[in-house]
């Protein structure tokens, strides 16, 4: 029996010929692709009430959006929420202090 009527082979005798095919492989390096969108692995120290609100965020996101994120991604998220709060500060007078930032980024 043949796929191919045409082709006399049959098609097992086809399969080995095409797995003895010298196949041009393109060259790449090795290791893992490159990500789309580049990313920094970074360290940093937070304090155990820091940690607390960050996995409490984490969880929220995560029960959010139905699966889990990372720290990275919960990082991410909460960064460019304050982008959008401080973009909004800067349309009025800059805060004089650390604690009047804070208090106009949260709307109090």
């Amino acid at each position: 029996m043949t796929n191919n009527p045409g082709n006399s082979k049959p098609a097992w005798v086809q399969l080995y010929e095409a797995r003895r095919l010298e196949m041009e492989v393109e060259p790449r390096t090795p290791g893992r692709p490159p990500a789309p969108i580049p990313r920094r692995k970074v360290g940093f120290t937070l304090s155990q009430g820091e940690i607390r609100e960050l996995e409490a965020w984490q969880e929220r996101f995560s029960r959010l959006l139905n699966r889990k994120l990372s720290t990275g991604e919960t990082i991410g998220i909460l960064a460019r929420i304050c982008t959008a709060r401080f973009a909004r500060l800067s349309e009025k007078s800059d805060p004089a202090t650390l604690v009047e930032m804070v208090e106009r980024m949260i709307g109090e």
